[in-house]
């Protein structure tokens, strides 16, 4: 990948957490081969292989990043993405395949079902697939005490009455305090997902999930959330059009890029506009510096004007959020 092109395959276990970013801040830009195992595997390190990953789960999930340059760039970065290989140790080795992993037979998914007690019985589900971390283990040995453990099946009718509604009550408590952290917080660490970061931090480890699940690693990138303006009133694109404006000394130092992306609330999903931009930054072609250095970008519904455009990220009709990217 050429030397000015930023890209990153970061790699998150069960529990949230960032375990791995193979690219171009620790590898460079030449390529790397990394393994990715299981956190019981043992074996000595294969030939080849840069470095042996594990999170505390057996599934893994990514988020890989390649750095689009400009609009018209996009068949080059869809050319490197065809070069990104992700294949069993035993292909790389040129080895036969090992027999297959019993099929799973997965939970289907019900929207929803995340603020009712049903929860438990997907968090059992899936705890089967973790390896406890020390650090844990006595909140989980806490937490059997209530059904709440590795491949148990979840019987709430079978708990005691009283139990049984201090549960439903915990996790209205619960998730009625992170949805009001959400407008509150201004710390950045929040979305940095490793457990060297936050440890038994569980309100802060669940509030970060919430917000920006996989947050990566401050030596890659840094994640501002901005929930509400200088009057300390949360965003709402149908009360008002904003400006930011960064001095000349103020842009973020970065070594790749910044960017600011917008989410409408309450989904947290990006925003559809007629000018197709989902995010503006360093890298946004056209993007206008004043005389002075300084930087000024406008959130709004409608239009700043046509002479403000080329510094417009549109906004909803309604509630958003706002998160400044820095890389690097």
């Amino acid at each position: 990948i050429e030397a000015d092109r930023f890209y990153t395959s970061q790699w998150n276990d069960l529990w949230g957490f960032v375990i791995e970013n193979a690219g171009s801040v620790f590898d460079g830009n030449d390529g790397v081969n990394v393994m990715f195992v299981s956190p019981t595997w043992k074996a000595d390190k294969p030939n080849g292989i840069k470095r042996v990953v594990r999170g505390d789960s057996d599934f893994l999930g990514t988020l890989t990043r390649t750095q689009l340059i400009e609009p018209d760039d996009l068949p080059n970065v869809k050319k490197i993405q065809g070069h990104y290989k992700l294949q069993p140790l035993s292909a790389f080795l040129g080895k036969p395949a090992p027999p297959a992993a019993p099929v799973i037979e997965w939970k289907p998914w019900k929207e929803g079902v995340e603020k009712t007690e049903e929860f438990w019985s997907y968090a059992n589900f899936l705890l089967q697939f973790t390896m406890p971390n020390p650090e844990d283990a006595p909140v989980q040995r806490r937490a059997e005490k209530i059904g709440i453990a590795a491949g148990k099946k979840w019987d709430s009718a079978a708990l005691d009455p009283d139990i049984r509604k201090a549960i439903e009550a915990g996790m209205k408590d619960a998730l009625d305090e992170l949805e009001k952290a959400t407008t509150t917080f201004d710390d950045p660490s929040l979305f940095f997902r490793t457990r060297e970061d936050l440890h038994k931090d569980y309100f802060n480890r669940a509030l970060g999930t919430l917000v920006g699940i996989f947050g990566n690693w401050k030596s890659i990138s840094v994640y501002f959330a901005i929930p509400k303006d200088d009057q300390g009133e949360l965003f709402d694109g149908s009360k008002h059009s904003y400006a930011l404006r960064f001095a000349k000394n103020e842009i973020p130092p970065v070594k790749f890029f910044w960017s600011w992306t917008m989410y409408k609330l309450p989904e947290r999903w990006l925003v559809d506009n007629p000018i197709d931009r989902y995010s503006i930054g360093s890298a946004t072609p056209g993007l206008k510096t004043a005389d002075d250095g300084s930087i000024t970008i406008y959130f709004s519904a409608k239009s700043p004007g046509k002479d403000k455009e080329s510094n417009w990220l549109p906004a909803p009709d309604g509630p958003f959020w706002l998160v400044l990217r820095t890389y690097g």
